[in-house]
């Protein structure tokens, strides 16, 4: 896995393979498993979004805060975070405004990483 290539998309590949037990295998699967997890995560954002579902959108908004703290890719966690407390707080209005930044930046990581893990299984 190239890590270069996972910094610049903002991922401490560092923190990351600490939380896999600096097991490089095992951190590529959880790259993968993050993938899988985030594309659905991010259908279901958009979806209790549009329902203003504050509840089930924080639930969400939990699991990428914690998968995407296991990859290394903290910023990205700390804006799950954030909007986790916003609909605990039923801050409507931080989620409105946060909402489509939070989900551009979910996009860009999971292409990213989608370019990155299909040029390594090639």
């Amino acid at each position: 896995m190239e890590m270069t290539a996972l910094n610049k998309l903002g991922i401490d590949t560092e923190e990351g393979l600490a939380y896999c037990a600096d097991d490089p295998e095992f951190y590529e699967e959880m790259l993968t498993e993050f993938i899988a997890e985030g594309c659905s995560a991010y259908s279901d954002l958009n979806k209790h979004f549009e329902k203003c579902d504050w509840k089930h959108y924080g639930i969400t908004a939990h699991t990428i805060k914690s998968t995407s703290k296991m990859i290394g890719a903290k910023a990205l966690s700390e804006k799950a975070r954030e909007l986790e407390t916003a609909c605990k707080e039923e801050n409507g209005s931080a989620i409105i405004a946060e909402h489509d930044s939070f989900t551009a930046e979910l996009a860009k990581l999971l292409n990213g990483l989608r370019t990155i893990t299909e040029t390594v299984t090639e």
